[in-house]
C-alpha cells in the first residue's frame, strides 16, 4: 500500500456536497473527463438530480452529509473489493495499523460470556505495571457500567492522548471485592513481530504478524539476535499476515535477497504507478536454508515477500495457497478525519506473476493445492522450477489447515480461558514446562460438563485429547508469560513448524531442500 495525500474536503450542505462529489469524481477519473466529458457531465447531472429529489420529497428528513457519504461508498464499492471510503473511525484505525502505535493503557480485550474481559495485558504498558491480569472482567470505565458494551465501545473510552488518565474497575475471579485502577495512558507500540526464538539446535523462528511501518526494522533486529544466539537456518512465519505497506513488504524481502534483484513490479494506468522495487542491500548472513510458512490468511505485502523469495529460490514456501490480493491501494485524505483507499495498480512477482484473485468477495474460491492449470511460470534461479499464477502464491509443499470438527468445534473458546484462569489462580509457581496431563484433562472434562453444561460422551472427548491438551497449554503459557509464553506453547505442537524443522534439520541450503521436493 502506498500513501499519498491528495486533497481535503468536508461536505456541509447539499450544494457543497454535490460540488465535492463532482470534484471527487473528477479527481478519480482525471483524463477520462477530457475524453468523455459529455457522458460524465450527464451522469453527474443525473446524480445531482437524484440527490435533489431525495432531499426534497423523501418521506422523512435526510441527513445530506450521510447521503453523500453513502453515495461515495457505493461508487467505490462498485470498483473492486479493496477500494473503500474511510469514515472517521475507519481512517483512525488505518492510521493506527500502519503507524503501529496509539495512546492507551495496553490490554488486549474481548468478550467472554458477554462480559468485557482482559485477554492479556501487554508487557511494559501501564496496565501490566499496575497489575491488571488476564481474566479480569472490566465492569466499569470512567464510572460507566460496561454491561451491554462491545469491545469497540470499550476501546473508544480506553484509548486517548498519552499522559491523560482513565479510571477502570475490574472483577477478578477468586477475589470478592471489585478492584479499582487509575491508569495514565501512554504510547502503546504494536509489534509486528510478537515472537522470535531458537527452535531446536540451530533453527531460528520469526513470527511476522503484519507489514506496518516497523516490520522491517523489527525483523532486522530479530535476525541479528537469532544469529547471535547460534541460528544458522530460519523459519519465517507469515500465516495470517494480512499485509500492510507495500514499501515494508519490499524492505522485508530485501533482508533476504542479493542487491539488484527485483522484488516486486507495480503497473497501473498512470506513470507514477509503474515502478520496479529491487533489493538494495546485501544479505547479511548469506544464503542460509529458509522456509516461509503461509496460509489462506497470508495476503498483500506478505504475498509480495513469499512470491519474491519463491521466485528467486531463496526459500521453500510451505502451507496453503495464499489469499490472492495482488493490487495496490493508494490512500487519499479527503478531510482531516476521512479518507479513501483506491486501487491504483496491480503488482507482479519477479517472474511476472500477477496473483490477484478474480471475482467479487462473495464469489472467490481459494485453491487448496498448487495444481493450477493456467499460464505457467518458472523460478529465476538455477533450478527453473515451475510456478503457478493466479489466485495467490501456491506453496512448494502443501499442508492442509487442521479442521476443527465434532466436539472440538462445540467447545467455546472461553471455556479454555476460564478453566486456565482458575487453574493458574489455584496453582502458583507454574513454569513453561507445564504439560496438560491426564489428571488436568479429567479436570477439564468435568469443568465442561458441570460448569459449562456441555453434553458429550467420553469417546468424543478422548478423540480430541491432543487438541484439548494443546489449547490448555497455550492458554496456560499466555498466563505465565504473556504472548511470548503463548507462542512457546503453541509451537511445540504446530504441524507446520514440525514439517519445517524436518526440512531444515539436515539441509545445507534452500536449493538442497528444493532439489528433494522436485
Amino acid at each position: 500500500m502506498q500513501k499519498r495525500i491528495k486533497r481535503y474536503f468536508a461536505p456541509a450542505s447539499v450544494l457543497i456536497g454535490l460540488l465535492l462529489v463532482a470534484a471527487f469524481v473528477g479527481g478519480l477519473l482525471g483524463r477520462l473527463w477530457a475524453q468523455r466529458g459529455t457522458t460524465l457531465a450527464e451522469s453527474l447531472q443525473i446524480f445531482s438530480r437524484v440527490v435533489g429529489i431525495i432531499m426534497n420529497t423523501y418521506v422523512e428528513p435526510v441527513n445530506s452529509d450521510k447521503l453523500i457519504q453513502e453515495g461515495v461508498k457505493g461508487m467505490l464499492q462498485a470498483l473492486d473489493p479493496y477500494s473503500e471510503f474511510l469514515d472517521e473511525s475507519d481512517f483512525k484505525e488505518l492510521r493506527i495499523r500502519t503507524e503501529a502505535q496509539f495512546g492507551g493503557i495496553g490490554i488486549h480485550i474481548g468478550m467472554v460470556e458477554d462480559q468485557l474481559t482482559v485477554i492479556a495485558p501487554i508487557e511494559g504498558t501501564p496496565a501490566a505495571r499496575a497489575g491488571i491480569r488476564a481474566g479480569d472482567r472490566v465492569v466499569e470505565i470512567e464510572d460507566k457500567s460496561t454491561q451491554g458494551f462491545t469491545t469497540e465501545d470499550a476501546v473508544k473510552l480506553l484509548r486517548g492522548e498519552p499522559g491523560t488518565k482513565v479510571r477502570i474497575k475490574v472483577a477478578r475471579p477468586g477475589v470478592e471485592d471489585i478492584i479499582p485502577f487509575e491508569l495514565t495512558r501512554a504510547i502503546i507500540n504494536i509489534k509486528s513481530i510478537p515472537y522470535s526464538g531458537i527452535i531446536g539446535r540451530d533453527i531460528g523462528y520469526i513470527r511476522l504478524a503484519d507489514m506496518s511501518r516497523v516490520a522491517s526494522k523489527e525483523l532486522k533486529r530479530a535476525l541479528d539476535s537469532l544469529f547471535d544466539l547460534g541460528a544458522r537456518k530460519l523459519i519465517l512465519d507469515l500465516r495470517y499476515n494480512g499485509g500492510g505497506l507495500l514499501q515494508e513488504g519490499k524492505e522485508v524481502a530485501d533482508l533476504f535477497l542479493s542487491r539488484g534483484r527485483l522484488i516486486v513490479r507495480t503497473k497501473g494506468r498512470i506513470p507514477e504507478t509503474q515502478q520496479d522495487f529491487v533489493a538494495e542491500s546485501e544479505n547479511k548472513y548469506g544464503d542460509y536454508p529458509m522456509v516461509v510458512l503461509v496460509n489462506r490468511g497470508s495476503a498483500s505485502a506478505a504475498e509480495i515477500v513469499a512470491g519474491a523469495l519463491q521466485d528467486w529460490e531463496r526459500a521453500v514456501v510451505v502451507g496453503e495457497t495464499t489469499f490472492g490480493k495482488g493490487s495496490v491501494q493508494t490512500i487519499h485524505q479527503l478531510s482531516p478525519e476521512t479518507g479513501m483507499k483506491l486501487t491504483t495498480a496491480y503488482w507482479y512477482t519477479p517472474s511476472g506473476r500477477c496473483i490477484n484473485k478474480l471475482g467479487k468477495k462473495s464469489t472467490v474460491v481459494i485453491q487448496d493445492t498448487h495444481n493450477f492449470t493456467g499460464k505457467n511460470y518458472r523460478t529465476l534461479g538455477t533450478l527453473r522450477r515451475p510456478l503457478y499464477g493466479g489466485g495467490g502464491i501456491a506453496p512448494d509443499i502443501y499442508l492442509p489447515a487442521e479442521k476443527i470438527t465434532g466436539l472440538a468445534a462445540r467447545i467455546p473458546g472461553f471455556a479454555f480461558f476460564d478453566f486456565t484462569t482458575e487453574y493458574v489462580n489455584a496453582h502458583s509457581g507454574l513454569t513453561m514446562d507445564f504439560r496438560a496431563n491426564d489428571k488436568i484433562l479429567e479436570e477439564f472434562k468435568n469443568f465442561l460438563r458441570q460448569r459449562k453444561k456441555l453434553e458429550f460422551t467420553d469417546a468424543e472427548f478422548d478423540a480430541i485429547r491432543e487438541i484439548i491438551a494443546e489449547m490448555i497449554e497455550i492458554e496456560i503459557g499466555g498466563k505465565i508469560d504473556g504472548l511470548h509464553g503463548e507462542y512457546q506453547m503453541r509451537l511445540r505442537r504446530d504441524t507446520y513448524v514440525k514439517k519445517s524443522i524436518e526440512l531444515l534439520e539436515s539441509a545445507s541450503s534452500t536449493k538442497a531442500i528444493l532439489n528433494r521436493i522436485k
